[in-house]
């Protein structure tokens, strides 16, 4: 059996769910009946919950200390089946072939690939958070049929059955790189690992001037912008690693498009710009003005930065990507947030109208705290180090991740009409963000009055030109700071506000 952290109960579909995760954040899902009982999900729901949440990981009543013991598994033909690897590439596999799963038989599933080809296949669907490795020589076990039992039951009968790996560290592993000669890729996450995959150790920023020059896919009016970030960059962070940029740039094409073509690229109708960084290709809107203080001005910069950390090549016959998504921890907005607030970094005025406004103020504060991370570092390292850092930070063990994926899950909430979260299930992203800002700017010789206009502070700091729609719960902030003045001895001499 495996550790899990309940994270949220979530509706979804007029159903209501449990996601878990475990000691290495992948995700799990169990169903909650009526009658308060819970279920294992079917072999369908498991696939449309992977689909949905691949880039929007959703979690919500998070707590430190609120673990389950779960063996992981699904409901195929009435028969419940162990999750592991090759089940779900199995499943995976038919859905992405046939565009559905119809008849798949429990019986026929086998889990005997090699260690090696699980590992090539937990790559190739790295995006599909709820893998769950297992010891290669473990077969396949059937359960009982039923599909819904109470939760005390549930561990009765999975104490019978021969367990899942047990997880025996909580800590967070942070990720560097992973190679494998054998089926030739190499995956970077941290740029000091970047010498196995080029050759030479280091480019200057004439260089890099040197191959926009030469990249006759780039028109003047972007390589001017080009060479206006190459100045930038080098002014705000001179020991920034630019190789991947360098790489990038022999090949990277800045392309201007209309608003339905760009839809088209970037599967996404709010898409002002995007880099898809398996074509090494910038796409924006055509009729954008890049002035300095625009939104446009901005997107570029955004999308350059993306540039600058991301790559996509094929070196000798290698596989090399460059990311700082890995397979630790994977979270779209929080690196969209670090990658926007370093864009905006480079800027010689103060930008607050940032994309992806309401994560961004969310980590611009907690990077506001933090004395253990800077901005370049998102360049450096994973995002499973910034994680680590988080973590190391407030003296936690692997909850950072259920903070930062909570914020994800609030993102996807605004976004979607497919899902419904109650807002008092987000109070552990203020409480954890409070918690910060308090201890770097709350001290117990304060009065209440001084306290709360720092907690006015950090309101502001945080809903900066967030939509109303957000429906963030204000006055929780407050409640929390009435928490952590009696924690710290502030008396409360001015009446709490309703």
């Amino acid at each position: 059996m495996k550790d899990y952290r309940k994270i949220l109960q979530f509706y979804y579909k007029g159903n209501s769910y449990n996601m878990y995760l475990d000691n290495h954040n992948k995700h799990f899902f169990l169903r909650n009946n009526a009658d308060g009982t819970l279920s294992y999900v079917t072999i369908d729901e498991l696939i449309e919950l992977s689909l949905f949440f691949t880039n929007v990981p959703l979690v919500m009543n998070a707590k430190k200390d609120s673990k389950s013991k779960i063996v992981p598994k699904v409901i195929i033909g009435g028969v419940s089946v162990t999750l592991s690897l090759t089940l779900l590439n199995t499943v995976l596999g038919i859905y992405k072939n046939q565009g559905k799963i119809t008849n798949l038989d429990a019986n026929k599933i086998s889990s005997s690939q090699t260690v090696e080809q699980d590992m090539k296949d937990y790559i190739s669907f790295n995006d599909y958070s709820i893998l769950h490795k297992k010891n290669k020589n473990q077969d396949t076990k059937e359960d009982n049929p039923s599909t819904s039992y109470p939760i005390s039951s549930l561990q009765s009968i999975d104490s019978n059955t021969e367990p899942v790996e047990v997880e025996e560290e909580d800590k967070l592993v942070v990720d560097t790189y992973l190679e494998s000669d054998w089926l030739n890729y190499l995956y970077v996450y941290d740029m000091d690992y970047l010498d196995r995959a080029l050759d030479y150790k280091k480019v200057d920023i004439n260089q890099v001037k040197a191959l926009i020059k030469n990249n006759n896919s780039i028109s003047d009016k972007f390589k001017n912008l080009l060479y206006e970030y190459c100045d930038e960059l080098i002014e705000k962070y001179p020991n920034i690693e630019l190789r991947v940029l360098y790489e990038n740039l022999k090949t990277l094409k800045v392309v201007e498009c209309d608003k339905r073509d760009l839809v088209r690229h970037s599967l996404s109708m709010d898409s002002y710009g995007c880099y898809i960084r398996s074509e090494n290709a910038i796409y924006v809107l055509d009729d954008y003005d890049y002035v300095k203080g625009t939104w446009a001005y901005q997107v570029i910069f955004h999308e350059l930065s993306h540039c600058l950390r991301t790559g996509d090549w094929n070196i000798n016959g290698k596989d090399v990507k460059v990311q700082v998504e890995g397979q630790n921890f994977y979270n779209t907005t929080t690196s969209e947030a670090l990658n926007s607030l370093f864009a905006v970094s480079l800027f010689d005025y103060d930008e607050k109208d940032i994309a992806y406004q309401l994560q961004s103020n969310y980590h611009s504060v907690m990077l506001e705290c933090m004395d253990n991370y800077k901005l370049d570092d998102y360049v450096t390292h994973s995002l499973s180090y910034y994680a680590n850092k988080l973590d190391e930070f407030n003296n936690d063990e692997n909850y950072a991740v259920t903070i930062l994926e909570l914020i994800q899950a609030q993102y996807d909430d605004y976004h979607s009409t497919s899902i419904s979260v109650e807002q008092n299930q987000y109070y552990p992203i203020y409480d954890y963000i409070s918690e910060m800002y308090y201890k770097k700017y709350l001290n117990p010789e304060m009065t209440y009055s001084e306290a709360t206009k720092v907690t006015d502070e950090l309101i502001n700091k945080i809903m900066f030109d967030v939509p109303e729609d957000y429906n963030i719960d204000i006055n929780h902030f407050y409640e929390y700071l009435n928490e952590y003045c009696d924690e710290i001895g502030i008396a409360k001499d001015v009446k709490f506000r309703n």
